[in-house]
């Protein structure tokens, strides 16, 4: 992402459905929480799997490897603290579960659909820190 202006960005308001994941983020550690009863991964957070509605879960972590799925470059930036050019991308991780997410380390044309990726982090202050992909053969997982 290009440059932020941390006090005019949204932020997201961690409760206590979510707050496991983005605790984890601040230690760069990405996690989804997997069912306990079907073993199935989802993302974002819910109260109950919709694969088969039980609400026990546990936070596991993720290899943070992927592929983007699906990709756009946003030019028209929708609130103030965003600066566009920047892309977003759907990324199809490697334990079967997609996130959302923006693409850092490329330049102002789309990725390619298929394009390896992997989780970088976006520090935005000592509170909250953003999973974000980066191209591996951009330098991820420094």
């Amino acid at each position: 992402m290009s440059a932020v202006d941390v006090a005019e960005r949204p932020r997201p308001e961690p409760s206590d459905l979510t707050r496991p994941f983005w605790d984890a983020a601040r230690e760069h550690r990405l996690v989804r929480q997997v069912c306990d009863d079907c073993g199935r991964s989802r993302f974002t957070p819910q109260i109950a799997c919709p694969a088969c509605l039980s609400t026990a879960s546990t936070w596991t972590p993720s290899t943070g490897r992927g592929t983007v799925y699906s990709a756009t470059v946003v030019h028209r930036a929708p609130y103030p603290g965003f600066t566009s050019p920047y892309h977003v991308v759907m990324v199809d991780l490697e334990e079967d579960w997609t996130m959302l997410s923006n693409l850092v380390g490329t330049g102002a044309e789309p990725v390619a659909i298929g394009t390896a990726v992997e989780v970088d982090w976006l520090e935005l202050d000592d509170e909250l820190t953003l999973p974000v992909f980066r191209p591996v053969d951009a330098g991820a997982g420094r």
